[in-house]
């Protein structure tokens, strides 16, 4: 009678595969507008809104630049439009599978998988931004109000002549491609 068999040796793969995991603990992805502290700050206006009071500067600015009478102390508000939030409420679970099939496909390289999401996040979030809102989502952020539309007439839009669209975010596309991602080691 002929013996069948099996030989298992330990080959070191597991334990290689759990200190390249251990190594690749302290990297992380960000995604955001990383490299223009100017428009970072623009962005967390939009992503937060904000509200204020019209102080005597800024109704004499409006006054004189154009013609606007914005009473002194009278509120002005932005909405929230939380482009960054909402598409990670929306897609993170999709970058999660998506990043441990990179991971595994890619020979369990930390690096390339977390690149991988940091790419497909800030494709989601530039969308996110083109389309007014999470739009896999049915949402919308809410539009330009008559009041920033008149404004922006105006004042003669962004230089390219574009002052008809109502949709946030969009005017000179200066923050849509802002959008980056970096892999860290901290």
């Amino acid at each position: 009678m002929d013996n069948f068999s099996i030989n298992i040796t330990r080959s070191g793969r597991l334990q290689q595969l759990i200190d390249r995991l251990k190594q690749s603990q302290n990297m992380n992805v960000k995604v955001g507008i990383l490299d223009d502290p100017d428009t970072a700050k623009y962005a967390s206006c939009v992503e937060f809104g904000w509200t204020q009071r019209v102080t005597p500067r800024q109704h004499n600015a409006f006054a004189q630049w154009w013609g606007i009478n914005l009473p002194i102390n009278a509120v002005l508000h932005n909405p929230p439009r939380p482009f960054l939030r909402s598409t990670l409420w929306h897609y993170s679970h999709t970058w999660a599978v998506q990043g441990v099939n990179v991971l595994i496909r890619s020979n369990f390289n930390m690096e390339t998988a977390l690149a991988f999401m940091g790419q497909i996040a800030g494709q989601d979030v530039q969308c996110t931004i083109a389309g007014g809102g999470v739009q896999a989502a049915g949402q919308s952020f809410d539009l330009r109000s008559e009041f920033t539309m008149h404004v922006y007439s105006l004042r003669g839009g962004d230089g390219t002549g574009n002052v008809n669209t109502t949709r946030p975010m969009v005017l000179t596309g200066k923050m849509l491609h802002s959008i980056t991602y970096r892999v860290d080691r901290n």
